[in-house]
């Protein structure tokens, strides 16, 4: 790492190198904090990560500040710059920033082997870096699934409690309606009772007609 490290901080600020540096972390798997740090965790101890991340981020900080560049996307490599420095920096094990890094460590371990490389561009590394985006593109795709599968479970639930809550509201307006208009019907039955009652009446009052 040393040699990486020297190459690193002995960069010289022109324009050409800071567009090739933006480009370089553009190209990056976003969520692979070493690819974009050029720090190879297969071949470096893991302790010494905080202190190193801090040396190379001034560094790179400098060199693709959009302040210093027209670069168009300058700004958004630079914030996945700043979002991987603070994720490998990290050293409270209840941070999320340090549960993403070992995250990332564990994916890489899986490489491990006791011949690997130390030049971070040597092609056994560039190697190792794709398999391992592959990993996180797979890793994203499957987040992504179970995201949109309990989207559809909630909207479901909430269509369903959606529907009850209607036959709720239902329900309650027929039981009121019923309710005021409970004299009104009381009101026709009477009128309706006294009817019968008359006609019954009249039929038992008639005169029989002697044959």
């Amino acid at each position: 790492m040393s040699d990486d490290l020297d190459r690193i901080l002995s960069i010289e600020e022109s324009a050409l190198n800071r567009n090739n540096e933006i480009d370089r972390i553009l190209r990056c798997n976003e969520s692979d904090f070493f690819a974009i740090t050029e720090i190879n965790p297969l071949v470096t101890s893991l302790d010494s990560i905080p202190s190193l991340i801090t040396k190379i981020y001034r560094k790179k900080s400098l060199l693709i500040h959009p302040d210093k560049t027209d670069h168009p996307r300058a700004s958004e490599a630079f914030d996945r710059l700043k979002k991987a420095q603070k994720s490998l920096a990290a050293t409270d094990a209840n941070d999320e920033e340090f549960k993403e890094k070992q995250r990332l460590v564990s994916i890489y371990a899986t490489f491990q082997s006791d011949d690997i490389p130390t030049s971070f561009n040597d092609p056994v590394n560039v190697k190792i870096r794709l398999q391992v985006n592959e990993i996180i593109e797979n890793e994203l795709a499957h987040f992504e699934l179970e995201k949109l599968a309990k989207i559809s479970e909630e909207t479901r639930k909430n269509e369903m409690q959606k529907h009850m809550k209607e036959e709720k509201e239902l329900k309650r307006k027929i039981e009121n309606e019923w309710e005021q208009t409970r004299d009104s019907r009381v009101q026709n039955w009477r009128k309706y009772s006294n009817k019968i009652e008359k006609k019954s009446k009249k039929k038992k009052s008639k005169p029989k007609v002697l044959a």
